[in-house]
C-alpha cells in the first residue's frame, strides 16, 4: 500500500512540474518578432516569392494555418514552377493531417523537380501514414537512389521494413543511417525497437542509451528502455526510466500504468 501511494505521489509531482514549466517554456515572442520583420520586407518587395515562403513558415509555427496557406498560394503566383513551394505546402498539410492535399503537393514538387529527394521522403511518409507501405517503400528507394547519403531516407525505409517484419533489413538501414550521421538519435531509437522484437535486449538497451545520450529529452527512448529493463527483470532501473519518461512526456499514459504495475517488484 505504501508503495502504491509513493508511486501516485511521484506521478502527481511530475504532472505538476510539467505544467509549471510548460507555462514559461513555449513562447512565440521570437517568432512574432521575425514575422513582423518579414511583413515589412514584403511591404517593400511584394513580389518576392521567397518572402512569402518565409512568412508562411512563420505563420505555421505560430499556429496561423490559414494565413500560412495563403502565403504559399501567394508565392505560387510569382514562382509557379518553384518546387520548394509545393514541398512546403505538402509538409504543412501533412502536419495538419490533410493527407490527400499533402500527397498532391508533394507529387507536384516531384513533377517539377524529379531529383528532389526530400519530396520523395515527404510523399513516402504520407503513404506510410495512410497504410500504403509498398508505395512508401518505393518513394524511399527513389530518394536513396537520388542521394545515397540521405540518412533520413534510410531511417524511414527502416521503419517500413520493420512494419513489414523484415527486421534484419530494418537493422541494416538504421545502421547505414548511423554511419552517415552519428548524431541520428532516431536511428538508434528505432534500431532499439527492432532489436527488442528480436529479443536482443542488451543491444536494444545499448541503442536506447545512445539515443538518450544524443537527446536527453527523448521520452520514448526512456520509456522503451524501461520496458526492456522489465524484460530483463531489472525493475529498479525500469522504474527510474519510466519516471523520467513521464517527466518528459506527462501525457504518456502507458508509462504511468506500467509504473504503477512495477510497485510489487521494486524493492524499497
Amino acid at each position: 500500500m505504501k508503495k502504491k501511494k509513493l508511486i501516485l505521489l511521484i506521478l502527481f509531482v511530475l504532472l505538476f512540474n510539467s505544467l509549471t514549466v510548460a507555462a514559461y517554456e513555449h513562447s512565440d515572442y521570437e517568432l512574432i518578432k521575425k514575422l513582423r520583420k518579414c511583413n515589412k520586407k514584403i511591404d517593400r518587395n511584394p513580389e518576392d516569392a521567397k518572402l512569402y515562403i518565409q512568412r508562411g513558415y512563420l505563420n505555421f509555427m505560430i499556429g496561423n494555418y490559414s494565413d500560412a496557406l495563403s502565403d504559399y498560394d501567394e508565392a505560387k503566383k510569382y514562382e509557379p514552377n518553384n518546387y520548394n513551394i509545393y514541398y512546403n505546402i505538402g509538409r504543412m498539410q501533412f502536419m495538419l493531417k490533410n493527407y490527400d492535399n499533402s500527397l498532391e503537393n508533394y507529387t507536384k514538387a516531384i513533377n517539377i523537380h524529379k531529383k528532389d529527394a526530400k519530396s520523395y521522403i515527404g510523399r513516402g511518409l504520407v503513404k506510410e501514414t495512410c497504410g500504403n507501405l509498398q508505395g512508401a517503400l518505393e518513394d524511399y528507394n527513389k530518394a536513396i537512389k537520388i542521394d545515397k547519403n540521405y540518412a533520413q531516407a534510410y531511417i524511414n525505409r527502416g521503419v517500413v521494413k520493420d512494419k513489414n517484419k523484415d527486421y534484419n533489413g530494418a537493422i541494416e538501414d538504421y545502421t547505414k543511417a548511423i554511419k552517415l550521421d552519428k548524431y541520428a538519435s532516431d536511428a538508434y531509437y528505432n534500431r532499439g525497437l527492432t532489436y527488442c522484437k528480436l529479443k536482443k535486449y542488451d543491444e536494444a538497451i545499448s541503442d536506447y542509451t545512445l539515443a538518450i545520450d544524443l537527446d536527453a529529452f527523448y521520452g520514448l527512448a526512456y520509456y522503451h528502455r524501461g520496458l526492456t529493463y522489465i524484460e530483463q527483470k531489472q525493475y529498479e532501473k525500469a522504474r527510474c526510466d519510466l519516471i523520467k519518461a513521464i517527466e518528459i512526456q506527462p501525457q504518456n499514459k502507458l508509462a504511468k500504468e506500467k509504473l504503477v504495475e512495477l510497485q510489487d517488484y521494486v524493492v524499497e
